[in-house]
């Protein structure tokens, strides 16, 4: 039982990210059944069986942020690939990003989207679930959830899930048939996140980070500047009241010679910059909160700000507010203990009894 709130809690809140950013309408899934039956059957199995095989492989392997993150790229190759299938251009305006009035079109994939969509999932929909069920849990950090039989069963079911979709599509759509030799490009990112997740270091628990930017405020801002600048193609979708639409579509698909390369290679870079300071310092649980508090401000005051009650942005909001506040109050009463605050980016079995 004291494994079942972490297990719900990773299962519950990992989906919010789909009515967090408008991608299902919380409305629509409980009033009409093909909605319904496309998110608990489809949608939600792929976001809850994921990130728990993705926390018990960081759980075992003794890993953790950096191997987070390059598990969460894997993670978002496989929904956006190899599921939504959001990579390819099956129609004039698809995918989302850029349009068909766009660039970055080539082979029949977009690829500002491709670099985009996966490392939004990389930080939103995986890390942050992660991150914040180790914060609120403390107590099951080094504690697997899943035996090795559930193991193999999981992946059995992601792998189904797969193949079902790809068979079904391909017998229904020539399009879909048309794209099946482009699936080796997302199952290439899935199989290269595991790869660079294995062989990530783990942090030194000497290397704590220290000086200026140490401190949860200015934490918290960095976190905030990496995501408004890695994200700036992908802002467009987001409607903030203070940045018109049609000012980051023009300026990084339509006008700018080059710009769609630049958006696709640009964010790889600060990708690796996040990865390698996780791999590199150790965090205590306040600035790591400081992190994930960052990450999450322009999709959080987004829903707010310009929500719609039945979409179900708002509460989704809250449901990640309510993490974040939970996470803080479990933090603040660990470190009024007599027990030294320990430092959460130290890999299970790394801390000296």
């Amino acid at each position: 039982m004291r494994n079942a709130w972490p297990i719900a809690f990773l299962v519950l809140v990992t989906p919010c990210v789909e009515f967090l950013t408008g991608s299902t309408n919380f409305g629509a899934v409980v009033t009409t059944v093909p909605a319904a039956f496309t998110f608990f059957v489809l949608t939600w199995p792929s976001y809850a069986l994921p990130v728990l095989l993705i926390r018990e492989a960081i759980v075992a392997w003794k890993k953790w942020v950096a191997s987070l993150l390059a598990l969460g790229i894997a993670y978002g190759a496989l929904n956006e690939g190899l599921l939504a299938k959001t990579y390819f251009v099956v129609t004039p305006t698809s995918p989302p990003l850029g349009g068909g009035t766009g660039v970055g079109h080539w082979l029949g994939v977009n690829w500002p989207w491709v670099t985009e969509i996966t490392l939004f999932h990389m930080v939103v929909s995986i890390s942050v679930p992660v991150m914040l069920s180790f914060l609120i849990f403390s107590e099951t950090r080094e504690v697997r959830f899943l035996s090795e039989r559930t193991v193999r069963l999981f992946l059995a079911l992601i792998l189904a899930e797969v193949l079902g979709i790809l068979t079904i599509q391909s017998i229904f759509s020539p399009v879909a048939r048309a794209l099946l030799p482009l699936i080796l490009i997302p199952a290439g990112i899935v199989l290269l996140g595991i790869y660079l997740a294995r062989r990530l270091p783990r942090p030194d628990p000497a290397r704590v980070l220290q000086g200026t930017f140490s401190r949860p405020f200015p934490l918290t801002l960095g976190s905030l500047g990496f995501f408004a600048v890695t994200f700036l193609p992908i802002l467009t979708f987001f409607p903030l009241a203070f940045l018109p639409d049609w000012v980051l579509g023009t300026l990084f698909y339509q006008r700018v010679p080059g710009a769609a390369l630049i958006a696709t290679l640009y964010p790889l870079l600060f990708a690796s910059l996040a990865i390698r300071f996780f791999a590199r310092y150790t965090l205590t649980e306040m600035q790591l909160l400081a992190v994930v508090t960052g990450v999450m401000l322009i999709p959080l005051t987004t829903a707010i700000s310009v929500h719609d009650i039945p979409q179900g942005d708002w509460a989704a909001a809250g449901v990640y507010i309510a993490s974040i506040v939970v996470a803080a109050r479990r933090i603040r009463a660990r470190r009024t203990s007599s027990a030294p605050e320990i430092p959460v980016s130290v890999p299970p079995g790394a801390v000296a009894k």
